[in-house]
């Protein structure tokens, strides 16, 4: 396994190449895993099997469009929280 510094040199490297739209992206998952470290008070044999979670979901209606605008909607309220936390650097 690599050190740490070739781990971030690495990093690095590979962010240099990414447009600013993909370092948003980047930028909101090191904000994510940071914020949010992952534990896990149930254990996963605990956890509702992932057809439940199907028969809640095929249930949900929506008129044609609005939940492309409610994705949307969210996309954009995390930019302008990404961009507050950030002091206004984002475009």
């Amino acid at each position: 396994m690599e050190d740490i510094a070739q781990l971030r040199q690495s990093v690095i490297e590979k962010l240099n190449v990414l447009s600013q739209e993909k370092l948003v992206e980047v930028l909101d998952f090191i904000d994510f895993i940071t914020v949010y470290p992952r534990k896990r008070e149930t254990p996963p044999a605990a956890l509702p099997a992932p057809d439940a979670f199907l028969e809640c979901a095929g249930t949900w209606e929506f008129e044609p469009g609005e939940l492309e605008e409610i994705l949307q909607d969210i996309e954009q309220s995390r930019l302008m929280e990404l961009e507050e936390q950030d002091g206004g650097l984002l475009v």
